[in-house]
């Protein structure tokens, strides 16, 4: 009897659980479709700043100056037009975002095995290329003592193949929070897709670097949501590592709270970052 009357609580408990998690995937899928609208209509629409409201150019610099100096020399130009994220970051976030996207139409969505011991040697090398260049960089700005000449070509280089490198354990962390995940599968074991990967890098790097003044547009718009798309992942992340700990999303549905959380402190970032370096350096 008394072992019928606990299953009936614990079945009772489970409903009332269910019913608050659909709640709030309910509330979550309701705020997610009136926060991105609303973002961007004052994004577009409202006179910032007051006093002389800037372009929907100047917005987008504006947008991104927070995770990105935009330094005189370090920018990439389209017919003397020059994109608002820096060659190496330009190269970064497009970079890792074509490796995804490459990845995922590969079929690696849910694959959660560990990559390929080749590869984090790859990794380990083009992290320790991208570190030498950055200081190389930085010290001929600031100190005129660079090894060899600061070049755009080597930051745009160095920025698509770190990224590129930088979309596998992305991918792999997300397909580990999922239920559904394959746990035999490695997320990257190829060199066949190492080389399609390095082409198609070389692909998007012959654009940015091509200086075409009708591509101005779409890369601004690609590197844009680029750097978009890898901050609210990475924020996405942090939220179901501080809040999930190391339970795995049962359905598309549990995302929703996580991922409108991540939304808001994502935007947050934009903003609150961009607005420290204004007031810091302009």
């Amino acid at each position: 009897m008394e072992k019928k009357e606990h299953e009936i609580v614990q079945r009772a408990l489970r409903q009332v659980q269910a019913r608050r998690e659909r709640r709030r995937q309910t509330l979550a899928r309701r705020g997610l479709l009136l926060f991105w609208p609303l973002l961007l209509l004052g994004f577009f629409l409202l006179p910032l700043p007051l006093t002389q409201p800037w372009s929907l150019e100047q917005r987008v610099w504006a947008l991104v100056h927070g995770f990105c100096a935009q330094a005189p020399g370090h920018m990439l130009s389209f017919g003397g037009r020059e994109l608002p994220l820096c060659a190496r970051d330009s190269g970064l976030y497009l970079g890792a975002s074509l490796a995804m996207a490459y990845l995922l139409l590969r079929g690696y969505g849910w694959a959660a095995g560990r990559p390929a011991r080749w590869f984090w040697r790859v990794f380990a090398l083009v992290g320790l290329f991208f570190a030498v260049d950055v200081l190389n960089s930085v010290a001929g700005d600031r100190f005129y003592a660079s090894i060899y000449p600061p070049h755009n070509a080597l930051r745009l280089a160095s920025g698509l193949l770190l990224g590129m490198c930088l979309a596998v354990p992305l991918l792999w962390a997300l397909s580990l929070s999922f239920a559904a995940r394959q746990p035999q599968r490695s997320v990257f074991n190829s060199w066949g897709d190492l080389l399609a990967l390095l082409a198609l890098e070389g692909l998007a790097g012959l654009l940015l670097w091509s200086g075409w003044p009708f591509l101005y547009v779409p890369l601004t718009v690609l590197t844009v949501l680029a750097m978009l798309a890898l901050l609210l992942a990475g924020v996405f992340l942090w939220i179901l590592l501080v809040t999930k700990g190391k339970q795995v999303l049962e359905s598309c549905g549990q995302v929703l709270p996580a991922l409108f959380w991540a939304s808001v402190i994502s935007a947050a970032l934009l903003a609150g970052l961009s607005a420290l370096r204004y007031l810091l350096v302009g």
